[in-house]
């Protein structure tokens, strides 16, 4: 075991990946308990390595950091980002599909806790979102909590232009794990076309991909009868092969001991019509209405992604949704207020509305204006 620095005696017992650039270890630190379990990306303090210095002592400082994330120092030319370790599966671990059997309304819900929890640390440099975001690296407890697995291997992959486009990537084998069963009994063509703008990264917030989620997740509940139909046998698809091929040997069995009868009482019988054994494949051929045979294109979904004019929002005063504190400050209006705090404008009537307000009315300086989280307001507008 080694005992990196007296200062923040972090005891090593474990690498779990290293190269030149960098090492990502296992330490303890007072007693070696696994809630005392920390993960030390530890990189050398060098000219090459002072833009990810930096990025990660941004990160450490910001109030938007994970919770995972508890401590930033630098010991003998080595320098140390670490995480909480928690001893839990990962979501491909405990989603993988032949091994789940996790309800569907239960692992919707799961999947927007997650992607909320992202879209908390969205405006983190797209780096250290990279590395959160692979799904090895989101972990489930048995309570349903999730929590960030801090190892940062990958950090220099997402350091380049293509950063955004490979997180959106993330975030869809996020989605297609989670809801895997779905993704691939083939009639929900909503989920799919949420999967395939993740794939071409052409959503531009995190909101905007749980409002046409949530429209996949009500289609998947009131699909047809024939399309749930062909979805709970995807589902069993294993279990129905096996079960096949016993029939299958069952009834050759029986063929033969029907052969071995009629011909050992061939010539005692007669006037009866011989027994006909038919075993081949089962095919179905109807009307039936199947969702699977609508053509949706993406455009129409784009069209239809929730979005709502300024005037549109509306917020019922004391609605009980997540909001931060703003303290007014000198020459602040509603609408000066919302638009620097979203960045755009199209919440200024939500705010008002939320707050019990006139859009209009003068604010007194001191008083406290509440401005609900975006991503609780697409929640809202998308029931």
């Amino acid at each position: 075991m080694l005992n990196i620095n007296k200062t923040s005696d972090y005891v090593v017992i474990a690498s779990l990946f290293s190269n030149k650039e960098m090492n990502i270890l296992v330490a303890y630190q007072g007693k070696n308990t696994l809630d005392n379990l920390y993960i030390l990306n530890q990189f050398p303090y060098q000219k090459d390595n002072l833009k990810n210095f930096k990025i990660l002592f941004d990160v450490f400082s910001s109030p938007n950091k994970p919770k995972e994330f508890v401590n930033f120092f630098v010991e003998e030319n080595m320098y140390y980002a670490v995480f909480k370790y928690l001893e839990i599966e990962n979501i491909k671990q405990k989603y993988r599909k032949e091994f789940s059997a996790v309800p569907f309304d239960e692992r919707c819900t799961i999947l927007e806790d997650i992607l909320i929890r992202i879209d908390k640390i969205y405006s983190l440099p797209t780096p250290i979102v990279g590395c959160l975001t692979e799904p090895q690296n989101i972990k489930i407890s048995q309570e349903k909590e999730m929590y960030f697995h801090g190892n940062l291997q990958n950090l220099d992959v997402y350091n380049n232009e293509t950063g955004k486009e490979l997180i959106l990537k993330n975030l869809r084998e996020i989605i297609f794990t989670l809801l895997e069963p779905e993704a691939q009994a083939g009639f929900n063509k909503t989920l799919h076309i949420v999967l395939d703008k993740c794939e071409r990264g052409v959503y531009e917030s995190i909101p905007e991909m749980i409002v046409e989620l949530k429209k996949a997740e009500k289609l998947s509940k009131t699909s047809s009868w024939f399309s749930y139909f062909k979805y709970q046998l995807s589902l069993r698809k294993n279990l129905i092969a096996k079960l096949s091929k016993i029939s299958l040997s069952a009834l050759v069995i029986a063929g033969l001991f029907y052969l071995a009868y009629s011909k050992l009482t061939e010539g005692q019988q007669s006037g009866s019509a011989p027994v006909v054994v038919s075993i081949g494949d089962v095919t179905y051929n109807g009307n039936a209405e199947d969702e699977s045979d609508k053509t949706v294109s993406p455009e129409n979904v784009d069209n239809q992604t929730g979005e709502t004019s300024e005037t549109d929002i509306t917020l019922s005063e004391g609605l009980d949704m997540e909001y931060e504190d703003y303290i007014v400050q000198y020459g602040d209006t509603v609408s000066s207020i919302s638009t620097n705090y979203y960045k755009e404008s199209k919440y200024i009537t939500a705010v008002a509305t939320f707050n019990g307000i006139d859009v209009n009315e003068k604010l007194t300086p001191g008083t406290i204006l509440k401005l609900p989280n975006r991503t609780a307001i697409a929640l809202y507008i998308s029931r």
